[in-house]
């Protein structure tokens, strides 16, 4: 490998990492506070970027890209709120099932609304790619990796600082004290919902412009979603994105070396082995119990 194609896999591993990382932050989101695996987490992505792309034919960008985020937290919200909460009472199991079926519900919606063809967003700042040693990287790749860091922080902020997500936390830690202490639990779940799918459809928005999105990307996004989640131990929110990133440079460096037919294999690999010999991830999981 000489030093050209080693800068090009960072910069792939890096962007696309980052938008599997910032996926696997929703799930980590939902599955500390409620415990549910929400694999409909990619299609709710899916459903910010095509508003952002639908809003941006009749606003400014600037303006289709934030009411993209709102929409893409909105209907993580209803999800909660129409297919999770009425299981509560279920096994885990049967809610996590009931987010597959949402999955396909929301896929088939999409694609009932914007058929099966491929739509793309401007991107955010114009102007050529950088080139760095002979390797390349899209500006909007830049966008891609910095609202990643960004959505890190401001959530480990929120989490730890403010009396919001210390409540949201009371909820993970010990759902049943937290209500006897007064605090809403159905509505710390719906929240965590809600930022989930901001988180999800922020860089599912920003990477629109890098490649066209169809109404059967969200698949694959949950999947590789899953795998970085997975690598967070589905409770870290930073080590998700080093998993994101972690699976995205495993990609770039199989797409040089091999051929892009074997890259989804590749994630797929990952995958399987992290549920045989690594179910924990990166770190030991958080055990906590939820009522």
């Amino acid at each position: 490998m000489n030093s050209q194609d080693l800068l090009q896999v960072i910069f792939t591993g890096v962007t696309n990492g980052s938008i599997y990382g910032a996926i696997g932050i929703g799930f980590v989101v939902i599955h500390r506070i409620t415990g549910v695996i929400n694999f409909a987490m990619g299609d709710l992505a899916l459903v910010g970027a095509f508003a952002a792309v639908v809003l941006a034919k009749l606003v400014p960008l600037w303006l289709a890209v934030p009411l993209g985020i709102l929409v893409a937290a909105a209907a993580s919200m209803v999800v909660y709120t129409l297919a999770v909460r009425p299981l509560r009472k279920k096994a885990l199991l049967v809610q996590v099932i009931a987010t597959l079926g949402v999955a396909i519900g929301v896929r088939s919606l999409l694609q009932i609304i914007f058929g099966s063809g491929a739509y793309q967003l401007a991107p955010f700042t114009a102007g050529p790619a950088i080139n760095v040693g002979g390797a390349t990287i899209a500006r909007q790749a830049l966008w891609v990796v910095a609202l990643t860091v960004v959505i890190v922080i401001l959530l480990t902020v929120f989490f730890e600082k403010s009396m919001l997500g210390r409540a949201v936390t009371a909820c993970a830690v010990n759902p049943f004290a937290a209500g006897v202490v007064g605090i809403n639990v159905a509505l710390m779940a719906a929240l965590s919902f809600g930022l989930a799918g901001a988180a999800a459809g922020t860089v599912a928005i920003a990477q629109t412009p890098l490649s066209v999105i169809t109404v059967l990307g969200g698949l694959a996004l949950s999947l590789k979603g899953f795998v970085a989640a997975i690598l967070g131990g589905l409770d870290r929110i930073g080590l998700t994105v080093v998993g994101g990133v972690v699976l995205g440079l495993i990609e770039a460096a199989t797409t040089i070396f091999a051929g892009s037919l074997y890259t989804t294999l590749a994630g797929l690999t990952l995958l399987l082995a992290l549920l045989i010999f690594r179910p924990a991830g990166l770190t030991r999981l958080r055990v906590s119990t939820r009522v």
